[in-house]
């Protein structure tokens, strides 16, 4: 399709496009490269027709609101009225949405155009994008290579083009390691900003709701819609989004204990002299003091305890429709104690200070998103996916990956910006201030 959302509302306010027009495009991109992608579950044509004609109405009579006929699809376990949400689970594969997850109510609300449905790892519990049950998604760029995810169909179909944006979840990374493998811009927002009301659990601690999208203004466009305190959400909170400010300190930390692939440490290093060299406000942070393999693994065991009450009734009464994967991750906590379980809760806690700790050095903290690139589906999924996303869950602070400069034949790497809670909008202006840089004609200059 390759027009972002803010391409399209000038399309519309110039007559050259139409919400109709941009739906048909979608069709047909998803028509002709989903069978390849597997990135949707489920297309809502009549839907998505119906509610495009009503915004084409809107746009002729100047009524046109916020995202008024802009296309945007869901990752499977975000309720969307009438529709299953499956969250990528054999036992949930029938199970109709009554009405809509808070976020798809805002951006109906705001006149977007729900499309569909998107491919995820199981139960949202892995970030391969290998789905045992609905296929697995594939690489938009690479055929037989991961996507990343647990959002993959969200990623995947924004950066092949069949949809200008995306939602996705993210709990230890789930939204930015799909959008560094694939190139695109992801945004875990801050905790209790963006209601997770009408979302298949994996963690209400470290859960969050962000938008997937191909250029940087899209995030900005979908941040104020997204946002916003929800009665009937347990974890939302009146969070202020905080005006940004332009001069920045960015802190750039030391990483001895996490082993970056070379092909994630050039591009990286290669950011840091970047950054150096343009005289941009910086401080060197020490290394954290804790092993982010640990917090990763104390993060897995909190998902694993709340997923158990989460499914519990079908875990109890279809635990074959498990996949083998999820069933052995599931009954490791079963098989934990209420102490092992406390003791986790403290490492994550331990994180938090740690991260809160850069934060008092500076404004903005910059890390590779991944330690690695796409591999490929035949290969074992890399125990460290998520050693570098999963810190700012555990703080609940606003995250965002965006894509590095890579060569024309590589697969795209990104880089991980973390800011201080309710700064959502400032770690969008550190994107911009970086992303002007970070050329591949000016990044050595």
């Amino acid at each position: 399709m390759g027009s972002s959302l803010v391409e399209l509302q000038a399309a519309y306010a110039a007559g050259t496009h139409s919400p109709e027009t941009a739906l048909a495009q979608c069709l047909e991109a998803i028509k002709a490269d989903n069978g390849r992608l597997n990135a949707f579950l489920n297309v809502d044509i009549d839907g998505a027709q119906a509610a495009a004609r009503v915004s084409t109405r809107r746009i002729n009579d100047n009524q046109a609101r916020v995202l008024e006929g802009l296309p945007i699809a869901v990752k499977d376990n975000l309720d969307v009225t009438g529709l299953a949400t499956t969250a990528g689970m054999a036992t949930r594969r029938n199970r109709l949405a009554a009405r809509d997850a808070g976020v798809v109510a805002r951006l109906r609300a705001a006149g977007a155009v729900i499309v569909g449905k998107l491919n995820m790892t199981e139960a949202a519990l892995g970030a391969d994008g290998r789905n045992p049950h609905y296929g697995d998604c594939h690489h938009p760029h690479q055929a037989g290579c991961s996507p990343g995810g647990s959002s993959s169909g969200s990623a995947t179909a924004v950066a092949a083009g069949l949809v200008p944006a995306a939602l996705g979840t993210d709990t230890m990374g789930s939204v930015r390691i799909p959008a560094a493998y694939c190139g695109v811009f992801g945004l875990k927002p801050s905790f209790g900003l963006v209601s997770t009301a009408g979302s298949v659990a994996v963690s209400r601690r470290l859960d969050h709701i962000g938008p997937l999208a191909g250029c940087l203004e899209d995030l900005g466009l979908l941040l104020p819609v997204l946002a916003g305190f929800d009665p009937a959400c347990p974890v939302s909170r009146p969070v202020l989004l905080v005006e940004p400010k332009q001069d920045l300190i960015y802190g750039l930390p030391e990483l001895g204990r996490v082993a970056l692939a070379d092909d994630v440490a050039e591009p990286w290093q290669a950011a840091r002299q970047a950054l150096v060299n343009r005289h941009f406000h910086h401080r060197e942070l020490a290394g954290l003091a804790m092993d982010p393999g640990r917090i990763r693994r104390a993060g897995l065991l909190l998902c694993e305890a709340e997923m158990l009450v989460e499914h519990g009734p079908d875990w109890a009464g279809q635990r074959d429709n498990f996949s083998t994967e999820l069933q052995t991750l599931l009954a490791w906590g079963e098989r934990r104690s209420a102490p092992e379980l406390a003791a986790a809760v403290r490492t994550l806690d331990q994180a938090r200070l740690a991260l809160n700790a850069w934060l008092e050095q500076c404004d903005i903290v910059i890390l590779p998103t991944t330690p690695q690139r796409a591999f490929s589906l035949a290969q074992p999924t890399p125990a460290n996916q998520a050693d570098l996303t999963c810190l700012a869950n555990c703080a609940g602070l606003p995250s965002l990956s965006m894509p590095l400069p890579v060569a024309a034949n590589e697969l795209p790497c990104g880089l991980q910006l973390i800011g201080r809670h309710g700064r959502d909008r400032e770690v969008l202006t550190a994107a911009a201030q970086l992303q002007a840089i970070l050329r591949p004609e000016t990044i050595n200059r």
